[in-house]
């Protein structure tokens, strides 16, 4: 350490190596880089530390003064899903208005209320004798349903059915053709 420079000044250890991860957006025009589109990503040298740069093909034809660098391509990003809970809900109003006694039924009502649970549609207010407490947050009134125990198996089974009943694809917005 000189004499000039005071110990708050002076970079934790390995804080001069910390390179940060891939930029979303291109460093220079800050547009969102898109789904594996390839561009360049370098390191920059700016005041004694090395930062990351991520660079789109037109701003990297700019000629950019990096001390090293590389192409490579955004990872492939995952197609969004958007669960459609207000039909869960009315889909669970109805279970609850129609009960059953069949097994399948009482499974599916089930892993709706803690689907619904999980969205805070509804509060789990305890198990007694093999039956499940639940509020409901749309009317405040409370039922019960068979507390079941679903093996992994099965269980794995009902939540895709559940996910093509009430999970919708994000697309491009317009209908379909």
């Amino acid at each position: 350490m000189n004499a000039m420079t005071t110990p708050q000044q002076q970079p934790q250890q390995g804080e001069e190596w910390k390179i940060h991860k891939r930029g979303k957006s291109c460093s220079a025009c800050a547009r969102a880089f898109r789904s594996e589109e390839e561009h360049y990503s370098g390191i920059v040298e700016v005041e004694g530390r090395f930062e990351r740069r991520d660079l789109c093909l037109p701003c990297w034809a700019q000629k950019p003064d990096l001390f090293s660098f590389w192409k490579t391509r955004t990872p492939k990003r995952e197609e969004k899903r958007l669960e459609d809970i207000n039909a869960m809900q009315e889909f669970f109003k109805k279970l609850l208005e129609k009960p059953s006694e069949e097994p399948g039924r009482q499974k599916i009502t089930y892993l709706t209320a803690l689907l619904l649970a999980r969205k805070r549609r509804i509060r789990l207010a305890g198990s007694k004798d093999g039956r499940l407490r639940i509020e409901k947050t749309w009317d405040g009134e409370a039922t019960d349903i068979a507390d079941l125990a679903i093996a992994d198996t099965e269980l794995e089974t009902l939540k895709q059915q559940m996910e093509q009943l009430f999970v919708v694809e994000l697309g491009d917005g317009q209908p379909p053709a």
